[in-house]
């Protein structure tokens, strides 16, 4: 089956990103929202993304004409039916996507594949709702759409291989790189591995230990703008919240449960950079911390241990979450660190950096994590155990994750 006209269900921030970039590529889209003032408010964003990238060179004056040409915007659902394939991208509300996906599955045309770009919601409780199951799957594109390559194309129970070779050349054929995921994982790859290191950061925050700039710059993502809190305040507190919480929902893992300190920062409408105010305030266009320091009078050598405190509960619940991806099967380690480089613009994927710090010496600090607290987030997966008792210890035996000729 070919694919030509995409129906993007949503205006927002991913929808109009995933149209644009359609659009840009030659497809035929229709982008579909509640409201004519949501679509015009997508319209727009779209213009004026092509407009900077047009300023920078990147694109030109006629493929600017060409991708706003190719963009159809409309309020009626209806007109689903002339769809090849759907990416759906309302609200992360698992029973708003239900009756969407319901009301898609009655609309749509019997060839036409539903897509989802839920960032954590299973699959197949998307696929439940529908007559063709087989044909429902998991696009995850990561915003900016237009800016960052990472793609996750996701199967479903019964998704079928042509459902997702279909998905997987679409994606591509946008420029995009994919990681596969073959398994029905509650937050798919890169959230699910990065995940927990925001809920850590967010509850050692809530307990006073550090400020967001000093977790950004225990990680070294603070200028570069990569640190957690900086990722949580660009892609919204809200948008993190329902992440963890649906993975919270599916596994029961305490590990993803949303603190206190996130839920009331969501309830107050502190959502990061596009309400002005999260983890940092951006009112004055430029970021400030809205956390004051609380150890002022600390000494050197206790500044630094509280530092390495930090750093150890920030790396190691993501990198056991990565070894737990590739212990279930759901990833390769490859794809596990390729999700978590292209997605979050991180320098080094979570199993990398294990390499490198050595497979025992995290496994040492896991444990000595897991005595102090007696939480299991901290405890070793059984296949790291494995490998150190193998030697299979990183970078420094030449094999760990990945191998090495060095």
């Amino acid at each position: 089956m070919g694919v030509n006209t995409v129906f993007v269900l949503g205006a927002g921030f991913m929808g109009n990103g995933i149209a644009q970039v359609a659009g840009f590529s030659g497809y035929r889209v229709i982008m579909c929202d509640v409201g004519e003032d949501r679509l015009e408010a997508g319209m727009e964003a779209i213009r004026s993304s092509l407009g900077r990238l047009l300023a920078k060179g990147k694109i030109t004056e006629r493929q600017v004409e060409e991708t706003l040409a190719g963009i159809r915007p409309t309020t009626n659902m209806q007109d689903a039916r002339e769809a090849d394939l759907v990416v759906e991208a309302v609200p992360e509300d698992p029973e708003l996507k239900k009756r969407v996906f319901a009301e898609l599955d009655r609309i749509c045309p019997p060839h036409a594949i539903l897509a989802s770009n839920t960032s954590a919601i299973p699959i197949s409780s998307l696929a439940s709702v529908t007559t063709r199951p087989e044909k429902v799957v998991g696009i995850h594109f990561f915003g900016p759409v237009p800016l960052l390559r990472l793609v996750e194309v996701i199967s479903g129970v019964q998704t079928s291989e042509e459902t997702m070779d279909i998905a997987d050349e679409w994606a591509r054929s946008l420029g995009k790189e994919t990681v596969l995921v073959r398994k029905d994982h509650a937050g798919f790859v890169a959230n699910r591995v990065n995940i927990p290191t925001n809920i850590e950061a967010v509850r050692m925050i809530e307990e006073g230990l550090a400020t967001p700039e000093e977790i950004d710059r225990a990680t070294g993502g603070y200028e570069a703008g990569v640190g957690p809190m900086q990722i949580i305040d660009n892609a919204g507190l809200d948008v993190g919240y329902r992440a963890a919480l649906a993975i919270y929902e599916d596994t029961h893992d305490a590990k993803f449960l949303p603190p206190p300190l996130l839920r009331r920062m969501v309830s107050a409408g502190l959502l990061g950079r596009k309400s002005g105010r999260g983890f940092y305030d951006y009112s004055t266009g430029k970021r400030k911390s809205c956390f004051p320091a609380l150890h002022a009078e600390e000494s050197e050598e206790e500044r630094a241990f509280r530092m390495q405190v930090v750093l150890n509960r920030l790396l190691i619940p993501a990198v056991l979450e990565a070894v737990a991806v590739v212990e279930a099967g759901v990833a390769t380690a490859e794809d596990v660190d390729r999700a978590s480089r292209l997605g979050f613009n991180l320098p080094f994927g979570q199993l990398e950096m294990a390499d490198g710090l050595g497979l025992d010496a995290v496994q040492e600090t896991a444990l000595s994590l897991y005595r102090e607290t007696g939480d299991r987030k901290f405890f070793p997966p059984h296949l790291l155990r494995r490998m150190v008792a193998a030697g299979f210890l990183g970078r420094k035996s030449g094999r760990g994750f990945h191998t090495y000729d060095d």
